[in-house]
């Protein structure tokens, strides 16, 4: 693991993580390499002077050091959880296998380490990390738990664009916070307290040139609405999986939960002026978290109208100019990436997701709990099962009184239309969250490609975190019709003894192949309980489970290749 910021810079961000009262931007440090070691643990911090919140945080009291990856590269990411419940870390927005994705199934649990190892496919863009643990999610990530991954690539790096990270190409988490005497609460709708990088009132000075704002909407609810103080115009040049075609001149930008945004600004010849970035919320429309009205429906709690912070315009960032850099960026490509959208005729499935509230009543048409599809999430049932290769158009209907976030994890989509209607500009690049209004029906379409796992399943779920977590979420899984069929019953080429096990230690034997083998073992919830690199032989390969509680577990046996799995086995543990 190594640092790209010099350890002065390191310092800066460590001291102000400590320091309630410190106003300057904190820039998280930056890991890169091809092992990224990355420990979740317990802290505390200062959002108000003097008051002392726990908090939870990776490397760290809160938040966690931005992670740097190029496409391309193999990296392996060890994800050690020291809290004292479990957990998961999924890398929101990048496309892994789904035993790398790090959504429900793939639990930390407390003292233990995850270890997924993957090549990035993803293109250069801007995504982010967090815990996934069902009915975990919002209290894990509002307590602090969540990070940064900036992915660099060819395309990407042939453009004259900022790129120097915390000078001209700063990273902004933004967030909104609950918390009330001295503790971060859940569920109040009382997020008051707003936070940049994790610190309240922040400032930092940029230099007087074009410069690269990445922004991250990581609250558990609140949407934003972006612009600067003074009426500058900026320059949208991506969204959440890449490159825009071209940037996109605005005032404002929407940023709804799980959203990133990467904005120009060019500051050239502003050098001593100082204005703020805020979010417009007296400008969002009704049914929206964060609007003056919540719902279209009239049917608004009334806690809502106790926060100040809804409907009202606040400011996240102050910033001064400063001088330039001695290598500037003075100039906005008048182009970006080369977009070539999927096209609706290609489509083969098309699948509708229907949101409701479970309870019909005033209350449950905001607050939830949200079925899709009639239904709540339950771990145990695939929702959808999908062909490996398939484009597909996916339609979301809102029949509740708020908006919804909506992501997909796996891919990145492009949004064909919002009511019928063209999305702007700013929302046709790649995109793996979409907001829904109430009362409105949007469709998306996608391509599923590289992976599949016929037992190991990806998410889609509301990126409100209160309604992932209270059941708002399902489960799909990605097959491939040309692999190799496994029987109904066991695989005799893969023998496994003594099964029962008692003492855990058991023998794998497969007749039909020797050399380097990954074993998976899978515990009764569909989980990867163990896993391990072994030299298959002949004679029979010894392997050590005597960590696993008692239970039925599943063998799934793969080539040093990745290639599909050709044998399976049960084990049955009576320890």
């Amino acid at each position: 693991m190594r640092s790209a910021l010099p350890f002065l810079v390191i310092l800066l961000f460590v001291r102000s993580l400590h320091s309630g009262a410190q106003t300057m931007l904190p820039i998280p440090p930056m890991l890169l390499g091809s092992t990224i070691d990355l420990q979740l643990q317990e802290g505390t911090w200062e959002f108000h002077p003097g008051e002392i919140v726990d908090t939870y945080g990776y490397n760290g009291d809160l938040l966690g050091p931005t992670i740097l990856l190029e496409q391309g590269q193999q990296v392996t990411l060890n994800v050690t959880n020291t809290l004292p419940d479990l957990t998961t870390t999924h890398w929101h927005g990048l496309h892994v296998a789904p035993e790398h994705d790090g959504g429900p199934h793939s639990m930390i649990m407390p003292g233990t380490t995850w270890s997924p190892s993957f090549t990035v496919l993803d293109k250069a863009a801007t995504y982010w990390y967090h815990p996934h643990a069902h009915g975990l999610t919002d209290y894990q990530v509002t307590k602090g738990a969540a990070g940064m991954i900036i992915v660099r690539d060819a395309e990407e790096g042939a453009l004259d664009l900022p790129r120097t990270y915390g000078v001209d190409d700063i990273p902004l988490i933004l967030q909104t916070k609950p918390i009330m005497d001295g503790q971060i609460m859940l569920h109040t709708g009382l997020d008051t307290v707003v936070v940049t990088n994790g610190v309240r009132q922040a400032e930092i000075t940029l230099p007087a040139q074009v410069v690269r704002l990445r922004c991250l909407n990581g609250s558990n609810e609140r949407t934003f609405l972006l612009g600067f103080s003074n009426g500058m115009t900026f320059n949208t040049i991506a969204t959440d999986g890449g490159l825009l075609a071209a940037p996109i001149p605005l005032t404002r930008q929407f940023l709804t939960n799980g959203e990133r945004v990467e904005v120009l600004i060019d500051l050239s010849g502003m050098e001593g002026q100082v204005f703020d970035l805020i979010s417009f919320g007296s400008e969002l429309p009704n049914g929206v978290m964060g609007s003056a009205d919540v719902s279209l429906m009239g049917v608004t709690p009334d806690a809502y109208y106790e926060n100040d912070l809804n409907g009202a315009d606040f400011r996240l960032l102050r910033i001064t100019v400063g001088s330039p850099t001695t290598d500037p960026v003075i100039d906005i490509p008048s182009t970006l990436a080369n977009l070539v959208p999927y096209q609706e005729v290609d489509a083969t499935v098309t699948r509708d997701f229907v949101f409701a509230p479970e309870v019909m009543s005033p209350v449950g048409m905001v607050e939830g709990p949200m079925t899709i599809n009639d239904a709540l999430f339950d771990m145990d049932v695939i929702n959808e099962t999908i062909t490996l290769g398939t484009t597909e158009i996916w339609t979301f209907t809102n029949n509740t009184a708020v908006g919804h976030p909506f992501h997909i994890h796996d891919i990145q989509f492009h949004v064909l239309d919002r009511d019928g209607l063209p999305v702007p500009s700013q929302e046709q690049g790649r995109k793996d969250v979409v907001f829904v209004p109430p009362n409105s029906t949007v469709r998306v379409i996608t391509r599923f490609d590289d992976f599949a796992d016929p037992e190991m399943p990806y998410m889609y779920h509301c990126h409100i975190l209160m309604h992932e977590d209270e059941g708002m979420m399902g489960q799909f899984l990605v097959v491939d019709p040309n692999a190799v069929a496994e029987p109904a019953g066991l695989n005799n080429a893969l023998t496994v003894w003594p099964n029962p096990s008692t003492a855990g230690i058991i023998l794998l034997r497969a007749t039909e192949t020797e050399g380097l083998a990954e074993v998976i073992v899978i515990d009764a919830t569909g989980r990867t309980a163990a896993r391990s690199l072994l030299n298959l032989t002949q004679e029979g390969t010894s392997m050590d489970l005597s960590a696993l509680e008692s239970g039925l577990y599943a063998l799934q046996l793969h080539t040093r290749h990745g290639q599909t799995r050709s044998y399976h086995a049960r084990i049955n543990l009576q320890h």
